[in-house]
């Protein structure tokens, strides 16, 4: 009979541990099966981000770092709290930094980091506010202390929290570059070409040019794209995180020639090379008009269908940014003061954006 229950005990410990055991392995097996699953989301979700840094500039104007980022993936960024932001560079003593900086959403401090503006080929987001929709561009704004030397590079990589991140490099020149570019940005339903800072020309090349000068022809004309008579030759710059464009010498820098007529122009200073400079609004207006045909660049007389670099400077008076959501804008003009062309048709032109020039002789503005 002992027997008989000490059996009986054995069995049901065997079927009760076997249950256990069971159980067990299959708590694992679906414990594996979730984590196998949310390994292959987390990896179809790497997959479908990607992230471009496409622009970056030390501010001249305000000591501050500007990166624009693109989403290029497929799926929504946002989150950025959870973003890293890492910026190596070299200090005004020579010392090497790398500096993680966290994110505020309030007034930016030392070594802190922001979104400054989310927007579609443009300065303004019409989608689902503070989410970086794929196509959509991130505009960052970050201080350093201490600043960045004066004519140093540094790098700056932006990662996103799955990981997907991208590195661009930066420089801060020591005084103001301004280039006219060839790429794109809308304000208003309206297209315009971009104005960069610390940018040299990255292509691809623009020829911007007047409208025909005939025999005998005087006036001011605005440039426009060779390849688009619509496309008028104006830069926007974003004022994004500026609040003040000092007062100071613009040296105006214009890569030139006249066409058609050879004998164009005809006599000293007849033909010149000039700017408008004003301030537009996210909503297109014109805020401010600060100068009208400013920087004349003249061709001496024997200076025909040759491409040159001529230079002019401009006393900027200085401006206070009204909003930093508007741009300053430069209009480029061609302008005949005497006679214009002898036999004519005669045209003026600029060449913007062409990488294949040396740095000193492409069209930009130094101050």
């Amino acid at each position: 009979m002992a027997t008989a229950i000490v059996s009986i005990i054995c069995i049901a410990m065997i079927v009760v541990g076997g249950m256990t055991l069971s159980q067990g392995i299959l708590t694992s097996a679906d414990s594996a099966a979730l984590s196998v699953e949310e390994i292959a989301l987390r990896e179809g979700e790497i997959t479908r981000t990607n992230l471009d840094a496409v622009r970056s500039a030390h501010l001249s104007w305000a000591d501050l770092l500007k990166v624009t980022v693109e989403n290029s993936g497929q799926t929504k960024l946002a989150s950025f709290d959870k973003w890293d932001f890492i910026v190596n560079y070299y200090d005004g003593s020579g010392v090497y930094h790398t500096v993680w900086l966290p994110y505020t959403t309030g007034v930016l401090g030392d070594n802190e980091w922001q979104k400054a503006r989310i927007g579609l080929n443009g300065p303004v987001e019409f989608f689902e506010p503070n989410i970086l929709n794929p196509g959509e561009e991130l505009v960052i704004l970050a201080r350093l202390n201490p600043l960045p030397g004066d004519a140093t590079t540094g790098d700056i990589t932006v990662s996103t929290p799955n990981g997907v991140y991208d590195s661009i490099s930066f420089s801060n020149l020591g005084y103001t570059l301004l280039n006219p570019h060839s790429e794109n940005t809308t304000i208003a339903s309206t297209e315009y070409f971009q104005l960069e800072e610390a940018t040299w020309a990255d292509g691809p090349a623009m020829m911007a040019t007047t409208d025909a000068f005939i025999s005998n022809e005087s006036g001011r004309k605005p440039m426009y794209d060779a390849t688009d008579p619509s496309r008028l030759s104006r830069h926007v710059f974003p004022l994004t995180g500026i609040s003040e464009i000092p007062a100071a010498t613009w040296t105006v820098y214009y890569r030139c020639r006249t066409w058609g007529d050879p004998k164009f122009p005809k006599a000293p200073k007849d033909v010149n090379f000039d700017i408008d400079i004003i301030i537009r609004q996210a909503d297109g207006t014109v805020r401010a008009t600060i100068a009208t045909n400013v920087a004349d660049a003249y061709l001496a007389k024997d200076e025909c269908e040759v491409w040159l670099t001529k230079s002019a400077t401009y006393d900027f008076p200085g401006y206070t940014v009204v909003d930093d959501s508007d741009c300053l804008e430069i209009v480029y003009y061609g302008e005949v003061d005497n006679q214009g062309p002898q036999d004519g048709p005669g045209y003026m032109q600029i060449m913007i954006d062409d990488d294949t020039l040396p740095l000193a002789d492409q069209t930009r503005i130094e101050g």
